[in-house]
């Protein structure tokens, strides 16, 4: 299985790693700038301009590209939509620090939630905020029944997050790697459940 599996995997890759990488790099710069202070717009506009508004759009041009179709207008419309609706039902900002301590900041109530208890919110957070973006997709896209479960990758970017260098600009502190990993995680989740139907599973038999 894995000697067919192999071979037809790499192909696909082959043809479609730049929808993949593209999707990851929107998404990631989407979400990392969707964290930044935007005292304009505030919270809900930031979430609407900068994470609804780059989950329609990738949706849309993962399913038709440059062209004018009407189906794939209104399911990206519903994925960015429930993105939205994602992020303000869901927010993940009790589990996104896992460098502070009590000691360190001691008025913080997140400071006192343990590691173990942050990382499995951001899990939950995650796989639910998938999981509403898929419920547009799955009906014609039934490889979308998986992408909540790149929802757990949100854990993996804070994780990593706390170990890459400062940089400057949008990249200066742990969590702002967070939410750009994050943002690549869900990008590349989406991009792969939309482009999984270019898949050859005949091969395998």
């Amino acid at each position: 299985m894995v000697s067919t599996l192999w071979p037809v995997l790499t192909g696909w890759l082959a043809v479609h790693w730049r929808e993949l990488a593209l999707s990851a790099l929107f998404l990631a710069c989407a979400f990392r700038e969707r964290g930044q202070d935007h005292d304009s717009l505030g919270t809900t506009g930031a979430r609407a301009l900068f994470w609804a508004l780059p989950v329609a759009a990738d949706v849309y041009l993962l399913l038709a590209g440059l062209t004018l179709d009407c189906a794939a207008a209104i399911t990206a419309a519903q994925c960015g939509a429930l993105a939205f609706a994602g992020m303000a039902w869901l927010p993940h900002s009790a589990g996104q620090n896992l460098t502070e301590t009590p000691a360190d900041y001691p008025a913080s109530w997140t400071a006192r939630i343990s590691l173990p208890n942050k990382l499995g919110y951001l899990a939950a957070v995650g796989i639910a905020r998938l999981y509403l973006i898929a419920l547009p997709l799955a009906h014609d896209h039934p490889a979308a029944m998986w992408l909540p479960l790149g929802g757990l990758f949100m854990v993996l970017a804070y994780l990593v997050g706390t170990q890459l260098p400062v940089l400057p600009w949008r990249l200066t502190k742990p969590t702002e790697w967070g939410e750009f990993l994050t943002g690549a995680g869900v990008g590349a989740a989406i991009g792969a459940v939309l482009v999984a139907g270019h898949v050859d599973f005949s091969a395998l038999k």
